[in-house]
């Protein structure tokens, strides 16, 4: 359970804190930087510093303590304290909150700016502050004097946000796909094989029975239907499938060696032995069903746009993960 909550973490990560911190830790975190009861804020110094700006413990702790809650509510009855320590989610919290004050420091480096007209946009295009589909103030001002917050405070959380978001069209403006990737990218996403192939668990001797087979499997004129059958072994023959996907009685812990040894196998061809993490594997490619370019003209424009977002994701994650590299970051030990 803990694998399968700490993988369903690591995919909302992006989506938790693009959300989450644009919005409510946007609202709270400030709500609670005013409103905190005793003890909120008692720790002194700071949480981290980020070029030598600080990260307070009262912002780090409000954060944290919105992303606690809001976990809880995503994982309801499968929640329990232990799983802050096990997913590292303090960490997490202090990681997007410095990543945050990164992306501010270099949009200023930029000398990118929100205008007063680009601000309003924002404010009124939120949902939350919408009746009948309309932007409504007294909904707006309802809304943030339930939550103690002031429109000044609000609306420059919203600045820093569009500042984010400006910041990250300017670095990702530098991603291009040509239709020739695009073609290669559908091809080998489309294509489908079906193979036939022997397995056995790891270990010295079960090496040695399938790398005699194979060496026999091999040899010019062998029937290799005939040796598989007569080697006591009994083949498997999954339904077709494209690289990459699961693929019936292949562990996953396998799948990786599995679909890289049929990439290098030509129709007819039985591979090498073949060690995955728990089993070996002989392989027989028995054909390919090759993406037509008909296939591609009729989705071309849906996938080249869908490897342009990919792309982009990409350039924004490196980018980000170089810039963190090269920042001068210090870390308080109590956040560990």
């Amino acid at each position: 359970m803990l694998r399968t909550m700490r993988d369903n973490l690591k995919s909302l990560s992006i989506t938790l804190w693009l959300v989450i911190a644009a919005f409510i830790v946007s609202i709270f975190v400030v709500y609670g930087m005013q409103s905190a009861g005793p003890g909120a804020g008692s720790k002194t110094g700071a949480a981290a510093t980020v070029n030598g700006e600080r990260i307070s413990w009262q912002e780090f702790q409000q954060a944290y303590r919105q992303q606690v809650t809001t976990l809880r509510r995503i994982y309801g009855d499968q929640w329990n304290e232990e799983l802050i320590r096990d997913l590292g989610i303090r960490r997490q919290v202090l990681d997007g909150l410095i990543t945050s004050r990164l992306l501010l420091q270099e949009a200023e480096r930029y000398g990118l700016t929100v205008s007063r007209e680009e601000l309003a946009a924002a404010v009124m295009n939120n949902p939350l502050f919408a009746e009948e589909g309309k932007f409504n103030r007294a909904r707006y001002r309802g809304l943030l004097e339930a939550n103690r917050l002031t429109p000044e405070r609000y609306e420059e959380s919203v600045r820093q946000s569009v500042l984010r978001e400006k910041l990250a069209t300017l670095i990702q403006a530098s991603a291009k796909v040509s239709e020739a990737e695009a073609w290669e990218s559908f091809r080998a996403a489309k294509e489908k094989v079906r193979v036939a192939y022997v397995s056995l668990p790891r270990s010295e001797e079960n090496r040695a029975r399938l790398e005699k087979l194979q060496t026999r499997a091999s040899q010019k004129g062998a029937s290799v239907e005939k040796l598989l059958q007569n080697s006591g072994l009994k083949p498997k023959k999954p339904k077709s499938f494209a690289l990459g996907e699961a693929v019936e009685e292949v562990d996953p812990s396998d799948s990786r060696a599995f679909h890289l040894a049929i990439l290098r196998l030509k129709e007819g061809d039985i591979s090498p032995v073949i060690e995955g993490q728990k089993s070996l594997f002989l392989i027989r490619l028995l054909d390919r069903e090759v993406a037509t370019r008909e296939a591609f003209e009729n989705e071309k424009a849906t996938w080249m746009q869908q490897l342009l977002a990919e792309k982009r994701r990409w350039i924004w994650a490196s980018w980000i993960e170089n810039l963190k590299g090269q920042a001068r970051i210090d870390i308080s030990s109590e956040v560990t």
